[in-house]
């Protein structure tokens, strides 16, 4: 199969690095035996990116000098199984890079298995079967013109994160001729992943290559359900909301996240300008294979029609949105989540986070992770250190636990030996 990657192309328990510091009194880094799990934390300072472990992040400072592993600055880290992480980057139009790294002897992360390309770039991912899967789509192949392809590509930790690539065709997946972007990967069950359907329709361009035009069926979301053998097991349908992913330039997030209870929450931004679907919230009840028609939460009603970009699961009934807030200051470049949201979809209620640095300054959010009804999230700021703190699904609160001397914080995960 010849096939060619058009500029066109498009973008779970995704996130997460380490960052290399030296630490004070409360969290001595030098010396030290590893705890079985520790915490990671990927940063930046001046031109290097550091990947470090420590034992605590609920308070301490420390510092990206002289300790912990430089690498290059990675756009996301999968965690496939306890004591892997995996770094991608996105390198635009080229190909990824990848890296696998684990929890050393010596309170340090080094690096496990070889370093990787992805060559036909990547523009959404996450983890499956104790390996990490990411997807690009818009793929041209001269042995079927008609149709675009996605590629995935399936990374694997435990054979020197080898990469197999498999590319198969995503037109018509819906039943109505369109092609289908694929966002997130999201582990469904042991046997299969759900991923949402950006859809679009299908055109020529100029100069008579195939390319994509705006959906005809702007007030629609659909979510597949794939096997590991990427056979279409399902495919969920419903029109209260319209396609369900966040977007960044390129990059599409995965918004669709299960509660720990194996009920599955679909949170659609309302991103198309077309549809006339308010954000909100559906859901597949665990074992069910269609939508849950009683079950509805309107987030246009709570957030003023503004639209978030990513969705973290904190604890049971706990979401954590990532908001785009019109501030004093304005942003610059393309706007980027500066607030958080906590929404209990039971209940249906609705809070904006207490205690993280205010809005109106444009903090920085990086991969979190959740753990006892907490989320843990990196905040970087203009001319302050960058820290994470401690969100209480709880209370609605967060608290700022360990300061990092770096410019940015990118993200934070755990790691077992």
């Amino acid at each position: 199969m010849n096939l060619k990657f058009t500029k066109s192309s498009m973008l779970a328990w995704t996130a997460i690095g380490i960052l290399a510091a030296s630490c004070s009194d409360n969290n001595n880094l030098s010396d030290r035996d590893s705890n079985d799990v520790e915490f990671f934390v990927a940063a930046n300072s001046g031109n290097g990116s550091y990947l470090l472990a420590v034992p605590d992040v609920t308070a301490g400072e420390a510092s990206v000098v002289g300790q912990g592993l430089e690498t290059e600055p990675y756009t996301a880290w999968v965690f496939p199984n306890p004591s892997t992480g995996i770094g991608l980057r996105y390198q635009q139009g080229d190909p990824g890079l990848g890296i696998g790294v684990t929890l050393g002897p010596t309170g340090n992360i080094i690096r496990k298995g070889s370093d990787f390309q992805i060559i036909s770039r990547f523009t959404t991912y996450g983890p499956f079967q104790n390996q990490v899967l990411t997807i690009v789509g818009s793929v041209q192949s001269q042995d079927n013109p008609n149709a675009l392809f996605s590629t995935f590509n399936f990374i694997n930790p435990e054979n020197n994160n080898s990469v197999r690539t498999v590319t198969k065709s995503t037109t018509n997946l819906t039943g109505n001729g369109e092609y289908g972007t694929l966002s997130g990967v999201v582990p469904f069950g042991s046997q299969e992943f759900l991923t949402a359907i950006v859809p679009a329709r299908l055109a020529r361009n100029a100069s008579g290559q195939l390319s994509t035009s705006a959906t005809a069926y702007p007030d629609s979301v659909w979510i597949a359900a794939l096997d590991a053998d990427l056979n279409v097991k399902r495919i969920y349908r419903d029109n209260r909301l319209g396609y369900a992913s966040g977007r960044f330039r390129s990059q599409y997030y995965s918004s669709i996240a299960e509660d720990g209870k194996g009920n599955v929450y679909v949170f659609s931004p309302a991103n198309d300008a077309n549809s006339t679907k308010p954000a909100g919230v559906i859901r597949i009840r665990s074992g069910q294979s269609t939508f849950d028609p009683d079950y509805f939460y309107n987030l246009r009603d709570q957030a003023a029609n503004l639209i978030f970009q990513r969705v973290y699961h904190v604890h049971d009934d706990w979401f954590a949105l990532a908001y785009v807030r019109p501030g004093s200051t304005a942003q610059t470049g393309p706007a980027q989540p500066n607030a958080l949201a906590l929404v209990n979809v039971v209940t249906k209620s609705f809070q904006w986070v207490g205690g993280l640095p205010d809005f109106n300054g444009n903090p920085r959010f990086g991969l979190p992770i959740s753990e006892g009804g907490k989320l843990y999230i990196p905040v970087s700021e203009t001319n302050e250190k960058p820290a994470i703190y401690i969100v209480d699904a709880a209370t609605g609160q967060a608290s700022k636990g360990l300061v990092v001397n770096a410019d940015e914080i990118t993200a934070i995960g755990k790691l077992a030996k």
